[in-house]
């Protein structure tokens, strides 16, 4: 972080929350409904990819398959996961880097595909809702569900809409998804390993 920064837009899941571990059991607790074997942490790293129906497309399952638990993800996924998330904590050097942005008055953000109650929730438990500006992520399931917004789509709007847009950002992330935004958007990509998204894919993806 240089002195011109200004905005630091945070990814949720597996970047501030150390919530690997939660998403990976629980993709395979959804796997065991179609009869798929469960798969190795780094297996599902090397294939991760949002939205979730890719994701199952990535790790070979057949299209029935993939309609089954695209229609499971809704709810029996949330309430899996969910449960496993409440005893995760956060990432190391979140709090240092919250406390950090706080003192050189740069505002920080979450970027998420998540929903806005749970992560609420979630920042309220771990002591470090004051740190952030907004949080921009899924109203609902149903939203979440049917994706009329993507995720860069999302920061754009409220980065025009905030008049913050001309200002420098850093994106920070766990997947090739925010390395993308970065790109697209003219922000500065930060990639973050250990979460869902192989060191080797993330250095391919080419983050700043």
């Amino acid at each position: 972080m240089n002195a011109q920064t200004k905005n630091i837009v945070f990814d949720w899941n597996c970047t501030l929350l150390d919530d690997i571990d939660a998403l990976h059991k629980s993709t395979n607790r959804l796997l065991a409904l179609v009869d798929h074997p469960p798969v190795a942490l780094s297996f599902f790293q090397d294939h991760y990819n949002i939205p979730f129906r890719q994701l199952y497309h990535n790790l070979g399952l057949a299209p029935q398959q993939i309609e089954r638990l695209v229609e499971a993800n809704n709810i029996l996924f949330h309430d899996m996961y969910e449960t496993l998330a409440q005893q995760t904590a956060l990432r190391d050097g979140a709090v240092w880097a919250l406390q950090y942005a706080k003192a050189h008055k740069i505002y920080t953000y979450i970027l998420s595909n998540h929903l806005v109650d749970p992560i609420r929730m979630q920042l309220k438990r771990l002591g470090i809702e004051e740190f952030f500006m907004d949080i921009l992520a899924y109203a609902d399931r149903e939203d979440q569900q049917t994706r009329r917004m993507s995720k860069g789509d999302k920061l754009r709007h409220f980065m025009q809409q905030e008049k913050i847009h001309d200002h420098p950002t850093i994106i920070i992330g766990d997947s090739v998804e925010e390395i993308d935004i970065a790109r697209e958007q003219g922000l500065i990509g930060i990639a973050i390993t250990g979460g869902c998204v192989s060191e080797q894919r993330l250095r391919a993806a080419s983050p700043d």
